[in-house]
């Protein structure tokens, strides 16, 4: 009974006129419920939509800048049957300086700055990278350097009163001309000079796939090769040199019926040739298949090209140069000509024998050497003022002197794309305020950081200068900081800007938003009405 009271009391009072105090009153409730809740909702999505941003060492990333040099240290040591003394070696150093120094070209605005430096000791080099011995022999007719394979040359000198001066020559040449070389693989001189062959990019893995590429099997031979045997003698001794730095993965593959270049060759009285404006165009990427089985690393291929017979013998006419049987193509890898025997006819088989591709394995690995950056004269050529000897590394494709040159070369251009990209990185992050920046890429950016730093102490520990150490770091510098750069939750958020936010929280703050400030403009234009009718009316009673 009393329950039933309280709500028929309850249904009177809501069934009574309202007043205009109350009609006010609730307005105000109603309005003070929704800042309430607007006060309370907005900090709490706030915190709760706020994306995470781990710190990034910005000010340690930013103080890398192109004018700091990067010192590349060479260390020689002079052995002689009468050896040099410490004063010697150390007029020596500072005459190689001062000559580089004087000989060194000025650095553009945006160049990185590095200064090869040379190193003079008494003695024998120990077996390691960036350490060599040049034997000093005296009594010879003239004056040369005689270049072995390993890390070591032979200098000749008439007399001995000359070798401080042909020293000095010698050394300062060789450290000179790799600067040069190194400078001149960068991308800002590249343009400079206008080089269309430009080197690839260091990697850790690069993907070799070897194709024996057959034009017209129907009306010629039914070609195969032997290149596993042939891969074992030519090709694995350059690449077990290579393992240390960079791992070439060698795959073959056969095309049959590939079909006619893009190009068609001139015909001759004794074949056809091709010039070289036709060598660009001569791949015919989108017929010929050369898929990798590797497809995340940078591909290499190396192309044995078998022309049709009514089109054999076909060379490569270049002016200025012989005939070929081969040419690169930048970036991409390499073409060889094979060219069958004058009595194979249509249906024959012919099986190539390692020795039958000994010439075009020889091609290969010319243009393996080109495409990586490694050095054709290292680590000197000849002048007027010296003759100089580079005797070939025929077993493995590679002499020590080459690949020092080419770590080195790596050193400095893994270093420049590390701090490339951790700058880039940093620009990005401060670009876009709403960017994730989880914690493990944190880690990613102070492990790079930690690298570079290791790079440069690496390069100057002299003695013990470990190039070795060097290079390990500042491929490890430019991997950590591609990877947290592309990192996938970094990525994303290139694609999400700010208007997509809008768009999405505009639906459901707007409908709320609207009749709040409705009402509160109802309020204020209410009080504003009955404070001038309290005036009017205080007015009137003064009167």
């Amino acid at each position: 009974m009393a329950i039933a009271d309280r709500l028929r009391a309850l249904f009177g009072r809501q069934s009574q006129p309202k007043t205009v105090i109350s009609v006010h009153r609730e307005r105000q409730v109603a309005v003070c419920s929704i800042l309430f809740f607007l006060l309370l909702g907005l900090p709490l999505w706030w915190s709760t939509t706020r994306v995470y941003r781990a710190e990034l060492p910005t000010s340690d990333i930013v103080r890398f800048t192109p004018e700091q040099t990067l010192p590349v240290p060479v260390v020689f040591y002079i052995d002689a049957k009468t050896p040099l003394s410490q004063a010697d070696a150390t007029f020596i150093e500072t005459s190689v300086q001062a000559q580089v120094d004087s000989q060194r070209p000025q650095f553009t605005a945006s160049e990185w700055h590095i200064r090869y430096q040379a190193a003079v000791r008494v003695g024998v080099a120990p077996d390691t990278p960036g350490h060599y011995t040049l034997r000093l022999r005296m009594g010879s007719d003239i004056t040369s350097v005689d270049v072995t394979p390993a890390r070591s040359a032979i200098v000749s000198v008439p007399h001995a009163a000359q070798a401080k001066d042909v020293l000095v020559k010698a050394i300062s040449a060789i450290v000179a001309d790799e600067e040069r070389s190194v400078r001149d693989l960068a991308p800002q001189a590249s343009k400079a000079i206008g080089n269309t062959h430009a080197v690839l990019k260091y990697a850790p893995e690069y993907a070799v796939t070897l194709t024996l590429l057959n034009e017209n099997p129907v009306d010629g031979a039914a070609v195969d090769w032997d290149i596993k045997q042939a891969v074992r003698m030519y090709l694995q001794p350059l690449v077990d040199e290579l393992r240390p730095f960079t791992r070439l993965s060698v795959s073959s593959q056969v095309l049959h019926h590939a079909g006619p270049p893009p190009v068609t060759a001139h015909k001759a009285d004794n074949g056809t040739y091709l010039t070289s404006d036709m060598l660009p165009h001569f791949v015919n990427s989108p017929s010929w298949n050369f898929a990798s089985v590797d497809p995340t690393s940078p591909m290499l291929n190396f192309v044995l090209f078998v022309p049709a017979l009514a089109s054999q013998p076909m060379r490569i006419l270049d002016p200025g140069i012989e005939r070929s049987s081969a040419f690169l193509v930048s970036q991409w890898g390499g073409v060889s000509i094979a060219n069958l025997p004058d009595t194979t006819r249509p249906g024959d088989k012919v099986v190539l024998s390692p020795e039958d591709m000994q010439k075009h394995m020889g091609y290969f690995i010319s243009q393996i050497r080109s495409l990586v950056g490694i050095r054709s004269n290292a680590p000197l050529a000849s002048s007027a003022q010296l003759q100089v000897r580079v005797r070939p590394a025929t077993a493995t494709g590679v002499s020590g002197w080459e690949l020092d040159a080419l770590m080195r070369r790596w050193i400095v251009r893994n270093r420049q794309t590390a701090i490339a990209t951790l700058q880039s990185l940093v620009r990005l992050v401060d670009s876009l305020q709403n960017m994730v920046v989880m914690d493990d890429i944190k880690e990613k950016v102070d492990r790079s950081l930690a690298a570079l730093y290791e790079t440069e102490n690496a390069l100057r520990r002299l003695p013990d200068l470990n190039y070795v150490h060097a290079f390990a770091s500042a491929a490890s510098a430019a991997s950590l900081a591609e990877s947290a750069f592309f990192d996938p939750s970094m990525v994303s958020m290139l694609y999400f800007p700010d208007q997509h936010k809008y768009a999405i929280y505009m639906p459901f703050f707007l409908p709320a938003t609207l009749p709040l400030l409705a009402a509160l403009k109802k309020i204020f234009a209410k009080r504003r009405r009955v404070r001038a009718a309290a005036s009017v009316k205080e007015s009137s009673k003064t009167d």
